[in-house]
């Protein structure tokens, strides 16, 4: 089937001419003619149509080949994106697992990327930081074991309490102090650890308040203790918003400070000025009262005024005898006693002395006896002097508090680098409250026996400072209605 098309001249420009034509033959190919002319009058052209099943086979093959081409094209580009995507991601996973590390506290650097891309600053700028965080980071954490090392070594009990009132801290002392162990404390309640009352007041004011509190605790029957009380706030930084509208701080410090020994010295003092006072105005008094008698006409009596003289007379040996013992523990104190140290013979050191005592001990009748002393005994390095006033005391004592009929005994062994000598009697015995202090001076177990005896209440006060200023020590081992035994060590000569 052939198809002619026959345009009539027109009166227009040569180019719409030719675009008409081309359309024709376009418009021929679509609806499959095999032949087509197109003549156009009045032009120098003529256009001549091919076949319009070759053309479709061509126009096939283009379209075929623009796919494959697109296709190849389409997947060319796919992987490059692949590729580059690919690479991206790895970087980008990187950055993520060091994020990672550093929020667990691994603070490894990336590795070294050369790429000047965004990536890369980025890359840079986490290693930057990293290196920061980790200097800071060993910085605070060597800073923080330094601190707690300090803390922990410390005497004073100290703790430190959060803004819920619970242990977050303490050192050994501070679990010492309660009787407690210090590990597991930590994250527990203060009412479970303190168990005072007035700590934990002081705890709930600091943090509520916002500031530092003092007080002072005592607790204790038997041998009670003393402390210190210091509960300071720890500041909330800046911006934080505390748990409880009432509270005002993110924790608190508690410092525990032993005052025992501070309570004691002045308890001492106390007692020291009160003793003294009392043993000066007794013979003063009497002195005192018995001139006054004289005077006022007993010295005429011929039968009482030598009595009274007497009486005088006695009671100014126990203020001379007081005095003198009173500048002896003193100068012993301050550590100006002289002191000339040599090897003393111990056996015949305690039988000279307990031969002194013999007639003190008849006239209340005692048996006094030196053990069984070997002849091998070993010196003693020491005063002789001090060494037989300690030994004369510690007689003088059991002496007293003996009733007649008892015994005493004194005996003397080598143990290791010391020499141990013991008084042993059988006397009314100390109990177990006042054994602790029956070293300090003026305290006596039965002010009244100690008296009448002419005791001045400082004779083991004195024992105990030239024994210890020797070397030694010295201890007692008493039941009440059995008796005492006195012992202290001296160290051998060498």
């Amino acid at each position: 089937m052939a198809l002619g098309t026959f345009l009539k001249p027109v009166r227009a420009n040569p180019f719409w001419k030719l675009g008409l034509a081309c359309l024709v033959l376009l418009v021929a190919v679509i609806i499959g003619a095999d032949f087509c002319v197109v003549h156009i009058f009045h032009s120098d052209a003529i256009l001549v149509g091919a076949p319009a099943a070759r053309i479709n086979h061509d126009l096939a093959n283009v379209r075929r080949d623009l796919w494959v081409i697109s296709f190849v094209i389409l997947l060319i580009g796919i992987g490059i994106t692949l590729l580059v995507s690919r690479r991206y991601v790895n970087r980008v996973q990187h950055l993520e697992d060091f994020s990672r590390r550093a929020a667990g506290g691994d603070f490894r650097p990336l590795p070294q990327e050369q790429v000047d891309d965004e990536l890369g600053d980025l890359a840079r700028a986490l290693n930057d930081m990293a290196a920061h965080l980790s200097a800071t980071i060993r910085s605070l954490t060597e800073e923080r074991n330094r601190s707690a090392a300090i803390l922990r070594s410390m005497v004073e009990g100290i703790a430190v309490v959060d803004a819920r009132g619970r242990v977050t801290f303490c050192n050994d002392a501070f679990a010492k102090i309660w009787s407690i162990g210090s590990i597991g404390i930590e994250g527990k309640p203060t009412v479970e650890v303190i168990r005072q009352p007035d700590v934990l007041a002081l705890i709930r004011q600091a943090l509520a308040g916002g500031q530092a509190l003092d007080g002072e605790i005592s607790f204790g029957s038997a041998n009670p203790r003393s402390f210190s009380v210091t509960v300071a706030p720890i500041p909330s930084f800046p911006g934080a918003i505390a748990a409880q509208q009432d509270i005002a701080s993110s924790g608190a410090v508690v410092v525990l400070h032993e005052i025992s020994d501070l309570r004691r010295l002045e308890q001492i003092r106390k007692d020291f000025v009160a003793n003294v006072s009392h043993e000066l105005r007794t013979p003063l008094t009497a002195i005192q009262g018995f001139a006054e008698t004289l005077l006022t006409g007993a010295l005429e009596d011929q039968q009482h005024n030598r009595h009274f003289v007497e009486i005088i007379r006695d009671h100014a040996t126990r203020l001379s005898r007081l005095t003198n013992d009173l500048l002896k523990l003193s100068r012993i104190e301050a550590g100006k006693l002289d002191m000339d140290f040599q090897a003393v013979d111990l056996r015949l050191l305690i039988e000279a002395t307990v031969e002194s005592a013999q007639d003190a001990a008849n006239q209340n009748h005692l048996s006094l006896v030196a053990g069984s002393l070997s002849a091998n005994l070993p010196r003693v390095l020491g005063d002789a002097n001090l060494l037989r006033e300690v030994l004369r005391n510690l007689l003088d004592n059991a002496i007293q508090y003996t009733p007649p009929g008892g015994r005493i005994e004194v005996t003397a062994m080598a143990k290791g680098n010391s020499a141990i000598v013991t008084v042993a009697d059988t006397g009314i015995g100390i109990p177990q409250s006042d054994q602790s202090r029956i070293f300090e001076r003026f305290y006596r177990v039965d002010v009244t026996r100690s008296r009448e005896a002419g005791g001045t209440g400082l004779g083991l006060a004195i024992a105990k400072h030239i024994v210890e200023a020797h070397g030694g020590q010295i201890w007692v081992d008493s039941v009440v209605g059995e008796g005492s035994k006195f012992h202290f060590s001296l160290p051998l000569a060498v």
